[in-house]
C-alpha cells in the first residue's frame, strides 16, 4: 500500500488543500503548509508555478504570476518541499504540476528528486494517461514508489475511466464541474452517484476538487467522497493576507480547522 493510500479509510474523509508554492515567496510557501497541515490536512497539494496554467481560474494564474515574479528554481522547489516533509514527515505530498517543466528537466532526474524531496504523489492536468509520454513517466515514478494521480471529469467516459485502472494510483482526482479551477456557489447534480461509479470501477479512493470552497459543501461532498480537495478558496486567504504572515497563518489555520471539523 502506498503512503497515500494509507491515509484514506472509510471511517473519515480527507482534507486536501492546495498551495501555489512561492507566492508570495518561497519561504512563506513552509510557513502556509504547517498552518495548514496543523489545521487539519490530511494530504497537501503543491503547486509548481507555470506561465500557462490552462486548467487553473484566476485566483490560481495570479499566485502563479507573483510566484514568478521571483526567478523560477525547481531547485529552490524541491528544497521547499523537503523544508515541509521535515516539518510533517507523516503527511503525503503531492505535486500538481504542468508537464513541461518536469520534460524540460527530465523526467527521470525530476522523479529522483522529487521522491528525495518528499514527494509522494503527482497530479499533472495536462498530461492524458494514454500517451508514450505518460506511460514512460509512470515507469519512473512506479520506480520510486510515488503515485500517478489521475483527473477524471463530468465528460469522462466509462471506458477511459476503466483503461486508466492499470495506470492510476494513489487517489483518484475527481473534477466536480466543467471548467477552469475556481470558488462555486452550488455543487454539480449527480455528484454523488458519479463518484460512487467511479470508486466502485477504479477501486481506489475517490476525492473531488475545482469549486468546492465552503464548510458545508465539504461537509455534503465528504459523506461520499473519501477526500475534499480546496485551492482557490486557500490560495485568495494567502493573496489577501500574504504580506502579513503573522495573520495569514492564522486565517490559514481557522480556515482549514473549520473545513476539516465539518467532514466526516
Amino acid at each position: 500500500m502506498s503512503t497515500i493510500s494509507a491515509v484514506f479509510s472509510d471511517e473519515k474523509s480527507v482534507f486536501i488543500p492546495y498551495i501555489s508554492l512561492g507566492d508570495p515567496d518561497y519561504d512563506s510557501s513552509v510557513v502556509w503548509a504547517d498552518a495548514l497541515i496543523r489545521g487539519g490536512a490530511g494530504i497537501l497539494e503543491l503547486g509548481i508555478p507555470f506561465t500557462d496554467p490552462v486548467a487553473d481560474g484566476p485566483v490560481i494564474q495570479k499566485a502563479f504570476k507573483r510566484a514568478l515574479a521571483h526567478p523560477f528554481s525547481m531547485k529552490k522547489i524541491l528544497e521547499v518541499t523537503a523544508a515541509i516533509h521535515k516539518l510533517h514527515p507523516e503527511t503525503p505530498l503531492v505535486y500538481l504540476t504542468y508537464f513541461n517543466p518536469l520534460y524540460s528537466m527530465g523526467l527521470e532526474v525530476f522523479t529522483e528528486m522529487a521522491k528525495n524531496s518528499g514527494i509522494q504523489g503527482l497530479i499533472i492536468p495536462d498530461l492524458p494517461y494514454d500517451t508514450p509520454e505518460a506511460e514512460e513517466f509512470f515507469t519512473q515514478l512506479e520506480k520510486r514508489k510515488i503515485d500517478f494521480i489521475h483527473l477524471v471529469t463530468p465528460a469522462t467516459t466509462e471506458e477511459r475511466i476503466r483503461s486508466m485502472k492499470s495506470l492510476a494510483s494513489g487517489f483518484i482526482y475527481y473534477v466536480t464541474s466543467y471548467g477552469v479551477t475556481g470558488e462555486r456557489r452550488a455543487l454539480s447534480e449527480g455528484l454523488e452517484e458519479r463518484i460512487k461509479f467511479v470508486k466502485k470501477v477504479v477501486s481506489l479512493p475517490v476525492c473531488a476538487g475545482f469549486g468546492i470552497s465552503t464548510s458545508d459543501q465539504s461537509k455534503e461532498i465528504s459523506r461520499y467522497a473519501d477526500g475534499v480537495i480546496i485551492g482557490s478558496a486557500v490560495q485568495r486567504i494567502i493573496e489577501e493576507n500574504g504580506s502579513n504572515r503573522e495573520g495569514c497563518v492564522e486565517k490559514l489555520f481557522s480556515y482549514a480547522s473549520e473545513i476539516r471539523s465539518s467532514m466526516r
